[in-house]
């Protein structure tokens, strides 16, 4: 333990230093693609930051909005927008007036559609895009709020015990779902049936988003793990673990044992007045003794 914080020797701070200063230099001169390159950064981080800054109007303001009155254009308007101008602008200094010295015109973009084509991992894409729709027609269908409805026989058992239930049962549905979806699916679904059992949301939702990295089983769902049974005991250690923890010092650290006062009293309402939530009730209450 005291040898991992002995000083470094002069003549390895030396060696290091040597290996950094011929990395350095063997890097060159910034060359005009990067300078381009840094400049679209900047202007990118600019436009995020001035799309709808906090009491003042941002350059979003001046775009169509929906009906619901939010604007068509979002983060994603600003990447798509600079991703173009990589496409248009010279990796080097254009030759195009060389056609008076008898040469041919030259013009070497940034950015190449083969380059993306071949280097963009397309199923990352594929993936987060797809948990976004999965999610989305979730809501849309009416089979989130169904879903919550379906999972109010919780409300029966202690927190703790439904905490580890829903434990087990995101890190089950994250080993044949992506990460993104199951927490897109699943967080609403929890907040609103915590809201209508009177618990904080916080409580069921914080470990039902950590569980969801709780791939350990599958190779759909972690590409590595070839043997199933493997992640198994895994998975028991990190649930567990999660279900002590959010009990221990989740509870006192964020209050989760209250619930929470930023959560108003029509928003409840609402939840309780769902013609699914009162069908779903009265089933309970009948088959109840």
């Amino acid at each position: 333990m005291i040898r991992c914080f002995r000083r470094m020797g002069a003549e390895a701070k030396l060696a290091i230093g040597k290996i950094v200063r011929d990395r350095y230099k063997k890097l060159g001169r910034i060359s005009m693609a990067e300078t381009q390159v840094l400049v679209v950064f900047i202007f990118l981080v600019i436009l995020w930051l001035f799309r709808a800054p906090p009491n003042i109007d941002g350059w979003g303001i001046g775009f169509k909005k929906d009906e619901k009155g939010k604007s068509y254009v979002s983060d994603s308007t600003a990447c798509i927008l600079l991703s173009v101008v990589l496409f248009l602008l010279p990796a080097e200094k254009p030759n195009i007036f060389c056609w008076f010295k008898g040469g041919r015109p030259s013009y070497n973009p940034i950015l190449k559609w083969a380059v993306v084509a071949n280097k963009l991992p397309w199923g990352v894409i594929v993936l987060l895009g797809g948990g976004f729709a999965i999610a989305k027609g979730s809501d849309q269908s009416g089979l989130s709020e169904w879903l919550g409805n379906e999972l109010t026989f919780f409300q029966k058992y202690d927190p703790w015990v439904m905490n580890l239930i829903i434990s087990l049962i995101v890190a089950g549905a994250t080993e044949v779902t992506s990460n993104t979806a199951t927490a897109q699916l699943l967080l609403p679904v929890l907040r609103n049936m915590s809201i209508s059992i009177g618990i904080h949301p916080l409580y069921l939702m914080i470990s039902a988003t950590i569980a969801c990295s709780f791939a350990f089983m599958l190779p759909v769902a972690t590409p590595p793990n070839a043997i199933a049974l493997a992640g198994l005991p895994m998975n028991i250690i990190a649930i567990m673990c999660l279900t002590f923890a959010i009990n221990a010092w989740g509870k006192p650290m964020f209050d989760l044992d209250t619930f929470p006062s930023f959560i108003d009293t029509d928003t409840r309402t609402t939840i309780l007045s769902s013609p699914v939530w009162n069908t779903t009730m009265s089933a309970l209450t009948t088959v109840s003794p």
